[in-house]
């Protein structure tokens, strides 16, 4: 079974990464750079007519185009939970992979694992 996450990028809350960065990287000033980095995004919208919306920061998301946007990304679904069955993930796909002859029991299982997966989805983590 292929999932593929819907905006994905533009859902990552940044304390959440940034707590699983301090957890992952040795150099808390490395991650410092990285929060500064990402916490400093901002937009502002423009209609037809030339008007602009005010300056807002952004408050979820990593850079989209950018080379760190799917390293942050796998960092911060690195801790999703374990499923019975073989999950691979990159970027805003993940891959779950299970084998038996019967076709029924095959399909319940990746039922589960969905499951699981959802149910973590629904906490934030």
């Amino acid at each position: 079974m292929f999932v593929d996450l819907k905006a994905a990028y533009d859902t990552v809350w940044h304390r959440g990464l940034t707590w699983k960065m301090l957890q992952l990287l040795p150099e808390r000033h490395m991650v410092r750079m990285i929060v500064e980095m990402i916490d400093n995004s901002s937009l502002t919208l423009t209609n037809g007519i030339y008007k602009r919306s005010r300056l807002r920061s952004l408050q979820h998301g990593v850079p989209q185009g950018s080379v760190l946007a799917t390293p942050f990304f796998n960092i911060y679904i690195s801790d999703l939970p374990t499923t019975v069955s073989r999950m691979y993930g990159y970027a805003a796909h993940l891959a779950i992979m299970d084998a038996d002859g019967d076709r029924q029991a095959v399909g319940g299982v990746l039922c589960k694992n969905m499951a699981t997966i959802s149910d973590c989805s629904r906490l934030g983590s």
